[in-house]
């Protein structure tokens, strides 16, 4: 059964399908961009908190399915709609709906969201016009720079790669893209090689962090703070310090080096003949190579055991300036994952053993602990009060909100950062906890929906001092002023960067392809762009095209000349058939009258007579 509620009009320009806030987050967005827009909005029922605020949208119209098939696709418009974008939660129901509105409209923009990525790759090439975009993925990068504070990267994953914003000499030269210019609002890229305060670069799984760099220093700490370690280390000196002794009073280095060994090993040899000195020293290296045996071994015996329980339980003493994920659902296991990528030291915490992001950050070595963020003996373990942040991703607001105070307690620097589902409780809680940072998945993802939605071939956006940059697929289409063309000669450098080239459907992109590359029909470009830069591009990215104006008038002005050779050869045709008939009524005449005078000339003659008719 299918219910509609008026409004919005009888053709409408987008169709949003789902059954989450992100419906109302996105037809807000569209009907704030474009004035005359309408939005169809297909859910499964009225029980949803966010259906108040989306019939108090103008132009927005509601119907209500409990599954989109072909005939409730018909009623929402989608034969005539711009754009379809499918936002519920199942990714394979999504995929139906795709495959069910490319058949009833095969040139509407699907927008399909898809927490499977990698199944999200692949069904793009079955559509001429599709973008597949994750909420997690998408909302991910808003908590971890609200963790990691000013000095957070801006960046975004595109398949197994991350493209990420970093200061010029943070970033290798090898993976630089391009070089940011520009204040406040407006951006323009620069060459990779040019002078620039900041760089826009290139990584792979793990990409390059300017942290990677202080990495040592983390590891040095660890020795020294380590009380074996520091034993081990006092033990070693000694027996150096013996060692150069012995050279300094007349051994060869080669016999000081041997002797000392020999004597820490415990093969010493008592030699009543030699100095006293050295009888103090044999003993000292005696004495300490004893006392160093039980610590290595201790040292063995406890790194093997770290290692076997590394993947479940923590040291305490190893976890400082740490991030704490609570909570490794959809967004939990991607800010675990990103975390990672950008070399940040993070904990997992979940009170479910089957989460689905524990696999994933066990394999990725990040420690996972079991238990409620709202219990102070969980906090306490997953060391949250010497941590960088705590940032919770649970599906309850309720433990979201207890664990965040509970959190502020520990510490009033602890970066505290917590997800709830609706936007404007988001906005309140804000408010209230101050030094918190509240933020809504659906809020966050919804700008990321809409440009997809309306920017042809936008895949990603990344925002930059309130400038947006746009990561969009291009294809070289057969005929394309693009045939031929060297990468360096695209478009304006300062609007347009090609990051990558597909050769064909099916093959592995090239990353940063060579600027003589030349590009070939059937090319797939990934390029970062300006909304300018890439309008420019797209235009010339096709194959040339008459407009449905110049159509109609080739196509009238063939039917004009088609009727005219009609009626030319009609013309003729009655001309010749007029001429044929005046030819036989000359012909008819002249038979006539030598009738007539033959006929006259037997009369005269007496030769015949005239018949009689009518008498």
């Amino acid at each position: 059964m299918v219910h509609v509620s008026p409004g919005g009009g009888q053709s409408p320009t987008f169709v949003v399908c789902g059954d989450n806030p992100l419906v109302h987050q996105l037809a807000l967005q569209l009907t704030t961009r474009f004035a005359d827009a309408t939005v169809t909005a297909v859910l499964p029922n009225r029980n949803g908190s966010y259906v108040p605020q989306l019939e108090k949208l103008a132009r927005v119209r509601i119907l209500c399915a409990e599954r989109l098939d072909e005939t409730v696709l018909r009623t929402a418009g989608v034969e005539r709609a711009r754009a379809l974008a499918l936002v519920d939660q199942a990714d394979v129901e999504n995929f139906h709906a795709a495959l069910r509105a490319h058949e009833l409209n095969p040139r509407i923009r699907l927008v399909i969201r898809m927490f499977n990525t990698g199944l999200g790759f692949r069904i793009r090439r079955l559509f001429s016009d599709c973008v597949v975009l994750s909420i997690s993925e998408m909302a991910a990068p808003s908590f971890i720079a609200a963790a990691l504070g000013e000095k957070a990267q801006d960046y975004l994953r595109l398949g197994e790669r991350t493209l990420y914003v970093a200061a010029a000499g943070d970033a290798p030269p090898d993976r630089v893209v391009a070089g940011l210019a520009g204040g406040p609002g407006a951006i323009a890229l620069r060459s990779p090689h040019a002078s620039a305060d900041r760089v826009l670069a290139l990584a792979g799984r793990v990409p390059y962090s300017p942290g990677a760099r202080r990495r040592w220093l983390h590891q040095l700490r660890y020795l020294v703070r380590h009380d074996l370690i520091r034993l081990l280390l006092v033990m070693l000196i000694i027996i150096a310090a013996v060692c150069v002794i012995m050279v300094l009073i007349g051994n060869s280095w080669g016999t000081a080096i041997y002797e000392t060994l020999l004597d820490s090993a415990g093969a010493a040899q008592p030699e009543p003949a030699r100095e006293p000195l050295f009888k103090i020293l044999q003993l000292g290296v005696v004495f300490t190579g004893l006392a160093m045996t039980p610590v290595v071994t201790a040292l063995v015996v406890g790194g093997v055991l770290r290692a076997q329980l590394s993947e479940y339980s923590i040291d305490p003493s190893r976890m400082e300036n740490h991030v704490v994920v609570a909570g490794l659902g959809n967004v939990g296991m991607r800010v675990v994952e990103q975390l990672r990528d950008l070399d940040v030291p993070v904990v997992g915490l979940d009170y479910d053993e089957n989460a689905r992001g524990i696999a994933l950050a066990r394999s990725l070595g990040v420690p996972v602990v079991i238990g409620q963020a709202t219990w102070e003996d969980t906090l306490r373990a997953v060391g949250v009060p010497k941590a960088r942040a705590l940032v919770l991703l649970t599906s309850s607001d309720a433990v979201n909100l207890e664990a965040a105070m509970l959190g502020q307690s520990y510490r009033d620097d602890l970066r505290v950062v917590l997800r709830v589902s609706d936007d404007d409780l988001a906005d309140r809680v804000q408010r209230s906890l101050g030094k918190a940072v509240v933020r809504s998945v659906f809020q966050l993802a919804a700008h990321g929906f809409a440009a997809a939605v309306v920017e042809r071939r936008v895949i990603a956006t990344l925002t930059i001092n309130q400038a947006t940059l746009l990561v969009a697929e291009v294809p070289v289409e057969p005929g394309s002023a693009l045939i031929g063309l060297r990468i360096a000669d695209l478009g304006s450098a300062e609007h347009t960067r090609v990051i990558a080239v597909q050769p064909a459907v099916g093959d592995a992109p090239e990353w940063q392809p060579a600027a003589q590359t030349v590009l070939a029909a059937g090319n797939q470009l990934v390029v970062v762009a300006t909304r300018r830069g890439l309008d420019e591009l797209l235009e010339v990215s096709c194959a040339p095209a008459v407009d449905e104006t110049a159509r109609e008038a080739i196509a009238a002005a063939e039917g004009l000349v088609v009727d005219a050779a009609n009626v030319i050869a009609s013309d003729g045709r009655a001309e010749e058939s007029a001429a044929d008939a005046e030819a036989r009524g000359t012909g008819d005449r002249r038979a006539g009258d030598a009738a007539d005078r033959e006929s006259g000339q037997r009369c005269a003659d007496g030769s015949a007579e005239p018949d009689a008719v009518g008498s």
